[in-house]
């Protein structure tokens, strides 16, 4: 072999190296993070705080009666509901008007305009928090489902803890191929810039939520400045939570294990529309950031198949030594990745027969990072059928879009 291709395999070898530290990192952030479950230990506490669970809404009406049933069935003795019909064109209204009917505890607030300067679920949010009454606010998506000790298990966890914002990581519910394929690694995408044993550490300054699920006490909610001071966000529960640890506040973030799910999107073109705005603001619409994120992806992961085709290409032409270390190195790169994804698999999704497709996985998250790119470049995002451009995404509080 020439000297080039020797320094060449080197460098192969160092990015497969990578793999290993990477599934130590993991074990390690995993067994710093408390898990929690219907067996984790309930607030029972004399006086419970009010609870006020508040329920952004639009369009919502494929998942809003299961998300209401399972609130109204939460074992918390102390809790009022509000749902926020937020410009809502299909049946979100009238079932949560029959919620309502059927459950004294559920307000509904009815928005009909979306005035400038804001995203459209911060708004919500910021009117829900307006009008309740709870001591904690507990902010939540439609599209989850709650056991019944949910709530007292995240209250027995912030007082133990002593935080004033806790958030769970809910179990995805993935029904679809695509849901199965590309849901988790998207997930450990934005999570990777955010490991949560440092994001649990009050000494560190990196913060980050989860809006599926955020418990937050009213005084510290206040003091950061509501949703109003994160209007124009289209992550605001990262944003949020950056906000309250700011303040010197503890935060606290969880994974969760039969408490709740969430099915986040059901087809492709969901899942890439979706993520490809979560990791536009979640990575704070840096276009290098992003661009960090792509080239991880095509140098970490994707060289293990460009070795493996370029190996059995160099097999056949019988370039020899080359061909069979490009390959032995590719496998043992396949090898590792596996191990890893394996791991994120499990975590995500129900088994982990699907991670076999991770390198598919891996082109649709490149795909979704490009568009999110793209964002990043021209500032105009498309999101629950208003559109904003960059007046609307730097907080000039000009509202340039319409529903669609």
């Amino acid at each position: 072999m020439t000297h080039a291709q020797i320094v060449l395999l080197w460098l192969y070898a160092a990015i497969i190296a990578i793999w290993p530290i990477r599934l130590l990192v993991l074990e390690i952030v995993l067994r710093r993070t408390a898990r929690l479950s219907p067996e984790s230990p309930r607030y029972e506490q004399p006086e419970p705080p009010l609870v006020s669970a508040i329920l952004p809404a639009r369009d919502e009406e494929q998942n809003l009666a299961r998300c209401l049933a399972s609130l109204s069935a939460q074992d918390y003795p102390n809790l009022e509901i509000i749902v926020v019909n937020d410009r809502s064109t299909d049946r979100t209204g009238p079932i949560a008007e029959r919620a309502r009917s059927r459950d004294s505890r559920i307000r509904v607030l009815t928005i009909h305009r979306l005035p400038p300067g804001w995203t459209g679920k911060t708004h919500a949010l910021e009117q829900a928090a307006k009008v309740a009454r709870g001591d904690w606010f507990w902010f939540m998506d439609a599209d989850t489902d709650h056991a019944a000790e949910s709530l007292s298990t995240l209250m027995e966890y912030a007082r133990s803890e002593g935080a004033s914002l806790v958030s769970l990581l809910p179990e995805l519910r993935c029904e679809t191929f695509w849901e199965k394929v590309v849901q988790p690694l998207a997930g450990i995408t934005l999570m990777q810039s955010f490991p949560l044993n440092v994001v649990n550490d009050d000494r560190s300054r990196l913060a980050f939520a989860n809006g599926q699920y955020i418990l937050i006490e009213r005084p510290a909610y206040l003091a950061a400045g509501g949703h109003a001071a994160v209007r124009d966000r289209f992550v605001e529960d990262i944003a949020l939570a950056r906000q309250v640890k700011s303040l010197g506040l503890p935060i606290r973030v969880a994974l969760a294990r039969g408490l709740v799910t969430c099915r986040m999107y059901s087809s492709l073109s969901q899942l890439v529309r979706g993520w490809s705005r979560i990791l536009y603001d979640g990575l704070d619409r840096k276009v290098w950031r992003l661009s960090l994120n792509l080239l991880d992806g095509l140098v970490i992961s994707q060289t293990a198949h460009l070795a493996f085709v370029a190996g059995v290409g160099l097999w056949f032409c019988r370039a020899w030594p080359l061909a069979q270390w490009l390959v032995g190195l590719s496998v043992a790169h396949h090898v590792w990745m596996y191990l890893v994804f394996r791991r994120v698999y499990r975590m995500s999704s129900p088994g982990t027969r699907y991670v076999v497709w991770y390198p598919l996985a891996n082109l649709i998250v490149d795909v979704i990072l490009l568009k999110a790119m793209r964002m990043a470049f021209t500032g105009r995002v498309t999101w629950r059928g208003t559109h904003y451009t960059r007046a609307t995404c730097s907080g000039t509080r000009k509202r340039i879009g319409s529903q669609l």
